[in-house]
């Protein structure tokens, strides 16, 4: 007899959402040099290309230490230190508009995959529930949400660089379970990526189906035995 289950867990990029950003082409790191010069911040695209990886970098170190290899960071910092090397503080507004900035710049493709919107309301259409548990910017992917029309089909979200930790840490599974109240023998993870989604989901006792898509990482190994396959994200529909 097929599984049945109530409650559904989603990875986003890759899995969902079919996404492709280039943080490495010349163009963005002009674009960013002018948007900071019309906001009276003047920094050559090398100096800031470099001030964002060795922030990124500073804070990946930083926050391993404090909470082991499963730490997540939260841009907002890196952005922030950008606007304000012109010596005047940068609002929380400004610094939010500023990384959206950055990402469109960098973003060549977004859209969700086929199925995807459809899957997500036959769930809640059949009075089950639809999760997203993400590693994720927030900066970014509020905005992204709210662009595809996916926060409202989901009955609760959480971001990794929200939450602090991000798959396949259990911490961050955890964080879910326990704030949702989710039984996990009636749980399924959807994603694509078979470490953070697949074998993140089985270290904490759940079932997991994995896509393949263009975003996936190469496989290096088996997949956990609780782990179903799929074809395309729209077959997960035989679930709800």
């Amino acid at each position: 007899m097929k599984k049945q289950y109530d409650y559904f867990l989603f990875d986003l990029y890759g899995t969902l959402v079919d996404i492709h950003t280039d943080e490495e082409k010349d163009a963005l790191w002009e674009d960013l040099a002018r948007e900071l010069k019309r906001q009276g911040v003047t920094a050559r695209p090398e100096q800031l290309r470099e001030q964002y990886t060795q922030g990124v970098r500073e804070l990946e170190a930083r926050d391993r230490a404090a909470r082991g290899p499963g730490a997540e960071i939260d841009l907002e910092p890196v952005f922030r230190g950008m606007l304000e090397a012109g010596g005047k503080p940068a609002p929380a507004e400004r610094v939010r508009d500023f990384a959206r900035f950055f990402r469109m710049a960098s973003l060549e493709k977004l859209r969700l995959f086929p199925g995807a919107a459809e899957l997500l309301i036959a769930i809640r259409g059949a009075g089950k529930h639809a999760y997203l548990l993400s590693n994720a910017q927030s900066l970014f992917t509020r905005p992204e949400l709210d662009t595809l029309g996916l926060t409202e089909l989901f009955d609760g979200i959480l971001l990794s660089s929200e939450v602090g930790y991000k798959k396949p840490d259990p911490k961050f599974y955890r964080a879910m379970l326990e704030k949702y109240s989710l039984d996990p023998a009636h749980t399924v993870m959807i994603g694509n990526d078979d470490e953070a989604d697949c074998r993140g989901a089985a270290a904490v006792g759940l079932d997991s189906c994995y896509v393949s898509t263009e975003q996936s990482p190469a496989l290096t190994r088996p997949l956990p035995e609780n782990c179903a396959v799929l074809s395309v994200i729209a077959d997960a529909m035989t679930l709800v």
